[in-house]
């Protein structure tokens, strides 16, 4: 028997980044002949199926072009190709930017796995850190800061994080079957009450993470923004979230100086200190007043090198009030070690 097909099978993730690009005035076209190419007008034209590897998806290629249009700006918006190309490594470092930008977006909500980039550019994906935005040498973090800026407070902030929302709810359902382990939706993370995919490992415990606190009950430091000044709630019995680092004790203070070289830029000294009647010659001033020089970021009355010969303060008991008030594992302390890269 034959019969009418008035309906058909559209795969749950696709309808959802389709509806996201509708939304954001933008229409997907399909073609062999590339692989994915924006008009500069209106029509983002990505490869059919056929061409995609096992682990891609139309919803996948979305995002990634999505976050290209995030990098280049409104400047660069209404270019061709987001006015890039691809014959050369001229514009790599966007293509980076563009990695980190999605990487920051997905682990909101867990997917970072399942929205890895396809083809060549997987190296540099799969070596990107915990914190796809930490302070680095890397040209593409500053792109990439502006452009998850654009993403969570523009005009397509609304339609992106709708259309992760979603995706997440759509991953929380399939995690909740028996998914095979080669099943890509089983590398997507449950999400922790900080706001970060919980993490793998099953010892750590927010209660002994570095960055948790006591303010009207337990908070985690990583969860601060602008809307939540004193971080998110976390339970201290909880399995803690990727970003967990043990909490810090004066014993690890030799490896780190991170307060003493690149973290801070300047430590002032006060009319009535020792320091200056017992080391007159580390004060100098300047346009601001006294304080102990840095060159390069490194104070003056730092020795040593950190894991080869520790680090230390060669004035510790005539340090300036700035270092005597200093509290170890407290926000100073942890945003250091942020600044020179040793806490994500």
């Amino acid at each position: 028997m034959s019969r009418t097909v008035t309906h058909r099978y559209t795969d749950p993730l696709d309808l959802i980044w389709l509806e996201c690009v509708r939304e954001l005035g933008l229409r997907i076209a399909r073609s062999d002949a590339v692989y994915a190419s924006f008009d500069g007008v209106h029509t983002l034209t990505l490869s059919t199926r056929e061409h995609f590897d096992a682990d891609d998806s139309l919803a996948q290629l979305i995002f990634h072009e999505l976050c290209h249009a995030l990098v280049a700006g409104p400047r660069r918006a209404g270019e061709r190709d987001w006015g890039l190309e691809n014959v050369d490594a001229r514009d790599l470092t966007q293509e980076h930017a563009c990695h980190r930008v999605q990487a920051a977006l997905a682990d909101r909500h867990g997917l970072r796995a399942l929205f890895a980039v396809t083809t060549d550019w997987r190296p540099y994906w799969d070596a990107l850190p915990i914190n796809p935005l930490a302070a680095g040498d890397d040209p593409a973090i500053e792109l990439a800061r502006a452009a998850y800026d654009r993403a969570t407070r523009g005009p397509w902030a609304h339609a992106l994080e709708r259309a992760l929302s979603r995706t997440r709810q759509l991953a929380e359902v399939l995690r909740a079957t028996d998914l095979p382990s080669e099943e890509l939706w089983s590398l997507t993370r449950p999400v922790h009450a900080s706001g970060f995919p919980v993490g793998a490992d099953d010892e750590a415990r927010c209660g002994a993470c570095a960055w948790s606190f006591e303010s009207s009950g337990l908070r985690c430091r990583k969860s601060r923004s602008a809307s939540v000044k004193r971080g998110l709630r976390v339970e201290a019995e909880a399995k803690a979230c990727v970003r967990f680092e043990a909490k810090l004790d004066e014993a690890q203070c030799g490896a780190c100086g991170a307060c003493c070289r690149e973290g801070f830029h300047r430590v002032e000294v006060s009319a009535r200190e020792p320091l200056r009647k017992r080391h007159p010659e580390l004060v100098v001033r300047d346009g601001f007043g006294d304080h102990i020089p840095r060159p390069n970021g490194r104070c003056v009355a730092l020795e040593g090198e950190g894991q080869t010969e520790p680090y230390r303060c060669r004035i510790y008991a005539e340090r300036p009030n700035a270092c005597a008030a200093f509290a170890i594992a407290g926000d100073a302390c942890l945003e250091a070690r942020q600044r020179v890269g040793l806490s994500s």
